[in-house]
C-alpha cells in the first residue's frame, strides 16, 4: 500500500469487548459492578433543592399575582407553571454554590492495582498541526515522568479521505520516529455513529487490553499530574466506573475567549465543587478529560438509536448525540459510581474565540440535551441522572419561557397604551391587562439579579486570586466579566429559542467540524446571522420611543439591536500581556500549554505535504 494513503493505521493486535445495545424500556444491573459503599449525601441535597423549589415558588407567586385580578385561562396558568420551573435551574446553580461552602473534602483515593490506560483522542477534520501538537506535548510529558501506571495514546480519526487525513497520517509517522509511550492511529473509513460509534469501534477492537481509557476531544490536554490523579482515583475505588475532573479553559486569545475562559476558570470550579459534594457518587460525564473503566463502559453504555416523530427524526431521534449525560445514567443504573473531582486542576480544554463560534457549538448542545427530555422516564435511572438531563434540557427551554415572558412584558406596555389586547369570548372588542406596576417590574429585576450574580460573588469571595492580577485588576475584571455577561444574555437567550425551534421542527445542525481558532465574518454576514435579534432589538426600541413598551425593557432591547457588534467585537484579538480577564492559562501558562503552542521539529507544517492519492 502506498505509503501516502491516508487509510493506512498502526494499531495494536485486536482484543475486543462486547458492547450489547442498552435498552431504556428495561433496568440493567452489571453482575460486576460492586455496587456504591457510601452513603447519599441527603442533606447537601435538601440544601440545595429545598430552597431552590421556594425561591421558584416565589417568583410564580409574583406572576400569579400579575393574572389573578381578571381570572386565569388556560395560557396564563401554563406561563406560571413555566417560569416555576425554568427559574428552579437558576436557583440550584445558587444554592449548588452556596452548598460548596461545606467545607466537604475530597475523598483522597489509597492503592488499588496498577492500570493499564488508553488515552483516547477521537477527531474529526481538525486543524491537523494543532492537534498533533497536543498530541506530542503530553506523550513526551508522559514518556519523561515516573508515573505508576502504563499509558499508550490512540488517534482515532473520523476525518473524511483527503489531504486532511493523509496529513493525520504523516503526523503519526512523525511522532513514532521520535518514541515515547506507544501511539496508534487508526481512520474509520466509515466515521457511523459520530464519536459514540468511534469510542465503541474501538471498544469493540482493543478495549479488553486496558483496564481504562481517558477521553479527550481534539483540544483537550492534560497534564502527566491530572492523568495520574484520575487513574489513582479510579484504581482506588472499584465501585467506581468513571471520574469526571473539571477542565479549564485556555488559549483564550479574543476578546470573547478571554471572557469565557475567565468566567469558567474563576466561577467553574467553585460550582462544580458544590456539584461534586450534593451529586456524591451519582455525578456526571461531560464526554472527555475524564477516565472511565473499560468493562464496565463495554457491559453498559452500548447505546441505541432513538426513535422519534416523523419530522423531528433528524434531531430528536437516530444517535444520540449528547451521549455523555446518557452514559453516565446507563453507568449508575448498572450499579456503578461516577464521581466529580473539581481538585483535579491541570486539565484543560480551548475556550471558543467568538461569539458566533460560541453559539455554533451551543446549537448542537441544544439539540442534543432536548434529545434527553424523551429519556427522562428511562427504567432504572437514579433521581440525579433524571435531574442532570432535565437541567440540561431546561438550560434551554427556560429561555423559551423567559422569551414569552418578555414578550407578555413587552405588550403590556405602559398600561397607558398597549401594542397588542388580551381578547375574551364575553368581550372580545375591550380586552383587559393584567396590572403590573414599578414594584412588580423592580421586584422581578432584583430577584434574578440575586440569582444570577450569586453564584459569582460566593466563587470570587472564596477562591484565592487569580495570578498575575493585583486586586485592582482582579475586582474590575469580575465587573467587565458580569456587564458582558448582562451584554451577550438577550442574545444568548434568542439564539437558544431559535435552537429550541430548529430541533421541534426537524431542522439538524449536522456534524461540521467546530472553527477553534475563531471564525471571522464581515459586517453584512454579521448582521445576516444575527438578524432576528436585530430586528426583535428594533422592534422593543421602537416601542420604548413611542412610548408604547415600558422603559425597563430598554436594556434588553439595547441589547438584541447592538447583537452584531458585540459579536464582532467579540472577535477582537488580545495580546497575552493584557491583563485584563486574564487567569493563570494567560499570564503564566503551565509548561505543558507552552509545549502544546510551540512549533516542535517532531512536527512538519501541513503544507509540506504531498497531495493524498486517489483510494
Amino acid at each position: 500500500m502506498n505509503a501516502l494513503n491516508p487509510t493506512r493505521t498502526h494499531m495494536p493486535p485486536r482484543a475486543g469487548l462486547p458492547m450489547p445495545e442498552q435498552s431504556f424500556a428495561a433496568p440493567f444491573t452489571d453482575p460486576a459492578a460492586p455496587g456504591a459503599t457510601t452513603r447519599c449525601p441527603w442533606l447537601a441535597r435538601l440544601a440545595v433543592f429545598v430552597p431552590a423549589i421556594a425561591v421558584s415558588l416565589a417568583l410564580a407567586a409574583i406572576c400569579f399575582d400579575w393574572f389573578r385580578k381578571d381570572g386565569f385561562v388556560v395560557a396564563e396558568t401554563a406561563m406560571v407553571g413555566l417560569v416555576a420551573f425554568s427559574s428552579f435551574g437558576i436557583a440550584v446553580s445558587v444554592f449548588t454554590a452556596l452548598v460548596a461552602l461545606w467545607n466537604r473534602p475530597v475523598r483522597q483515593p489509597k492503592g488499588g492495582e496498577r492500570l493499564n490506560v488508553a488515552l483516547l483522542m477521537p477527531i474529526y477534520a481538525e486543524d491537523v498541526e494543532t492537534v498533533f501538537r497536543r498530541v506530542a506535548a503530553m506523550r513526551a510529558a508522559l514518556t519523561r515522568a515516573d508515573t505508576r501506571h502504563d499509558y499508550s495514546l490512540f488517534i482515532l480519526s473520523d476525518t473524511p479521505k483527503g489531504p486532511l487525513a493523509t496529513a493525520e497520517w504523516w503526523h503519526t509517522q512523525r511522532l513514532l520516529a521520535v518514541g515515547g509511550i506507544p501511539l496508534f492511529y487508526r481512520r474509520r473509513a466509515r466515521n457511523i455513529h459520530r464519536k459514540t460509534g468511534n469510542i465503541a469501534d474501538w471498544v469493540e477492537g482493543h478495549g479488553a487490553a486496558y483496564e481504562a481509557f481517558i477521553t479527550l476531544d481534539a483540544d483537550s490536554l492534560m497534564a502527566v499530574d491530572a492523568v495520574e490523579a484520575l487513574a489513582d482515583d479510579l484504581a482506588a475505588d472499584p465501585a467506581c466506573a468513571l471520574v469526571q475532573s473539571v477542565p479549564r479553559l485556555m488559549g483564550g486569545a479574543s476578546i470573547f475567549g478571554r471572557f469565557m475562559q475567565f468566567s469558567n476558570n474563576v466561577y467553574g470550579p467553585w460550582l462544580a465543587r458544590g456539584l461534586r459534594i450534593h451529586c456524591g457518587v451519582d455525578g456526571n460525564y461531560w464526554g472527555h478529560n475524564a477516565i472511565i473503566r473499560t468493562r464496565a463502559f463495554a457491559a453498559c453504555c452500548g447505546l441505541p438509536l432513538l426513535r422519534s416523530l416523523p419530522w423531528t427524526r433528524r434531531t430528536l431521534g437516530g444517535d444520540i448525540k449528547s451521549h455523555d449525560f446518557v452514559e453516565a445514567a446507563l453507568l449508575i443504573r448498572a450499579g456503578w459510581t461516577v464521581r466529580i473531582r473539581e481538585d483535579i486542576a491541570a486539565s484543560w480544554e480551548k475556550a471558543p474565540q467568538t461569539l458566533v463560534d460560541h453559539i455554533l457549538r451551543d446549537r448542537r448542545w441544544c439539540q442534543g440535551n432536548l434529545q434527553h427530555l424523551g429519556l427522562l422516564f428511562s427504567r432504572g435511572f437514579s433521581s440525579m441522572s433524571r435531574f442532570h438531563m432535565l437541567q440540561g434540557a431546561m438550560a434551554y427551554l427556560a429561555s423559551v419561557v423567559w422569551f414569552a415572558l418578555l414578550m407578555v412584558w413587552a405588550i403590556i406596555g405602559t398600561n397607558a397604551a398597549t401594542v397588542l389586547n388580551y381578547f375574551s369570548p364575553d368581550n372580545p372588542l375591550f380586552p383587559r391587562w393584567p396590572e403590573m406596576d414599578a414594584v412588580d417590574r423592580m421586584s422581578v429585576l432584583l430577584a434574578m439579579a440575586v440569582l444570577l450574580l450569586t453564584p459569582k460573588v460566593v466563587a470570587v469571595l472564596k477562591r484565592p486570586r487569580q495570578i498575575g492580577h493585583s486586586r485592582a485588576s482582579y475586582g474590575f475584571s469580575v465587573l467587565v466579566e458580569i456587564l458582558a455577561s448582562v451584554a451577550i444574555a438577550p442574545t444568548m437567550m434568542v439564539q437558544h429559542v431559535l435552537g429550541v425551534l430548529r430541533t421541534f421542527a426537524g431542522r439538524d445542525t449536522g456534524w461540521a467540524p467546530q472553527n477553534r481558532d475563531g471564525t471571522r465574518l464581515s459586517a453584512f454576514a454579521l448582521l445576516r446571522f444575527h438578524f432576528v435579534e436585530t430586528v426583535i432589538g428594533a422592534m422593543l426600541c421602537t416601542g420604548i420611543g413611542t412610548g408604547l413598551v415600558s422603559w425597563w425593557l430598554a436594556p434588553i432591547g439595547l441589547s438584541l439591536l447592538a447583537a452584531p457588534a458585540l459579536s464582532g467585537l467579540s472577535a477582537i484579538g488580545l495580546p497575552s500581556s493584557f491583563r485584563l480577564l486574564a487567569t493563570q492559562e494567560t499570564l503564566r501558562p503551565a509548561q505543558i500549554i507552552t509545549d502544546a503552542e510551540t512549533a516542535s521539529s517532531e512536527v512538519e507544517p501541513v503544507g509540506s505535504f504531498a497531495p493524498a492519492p486517489a483510494e
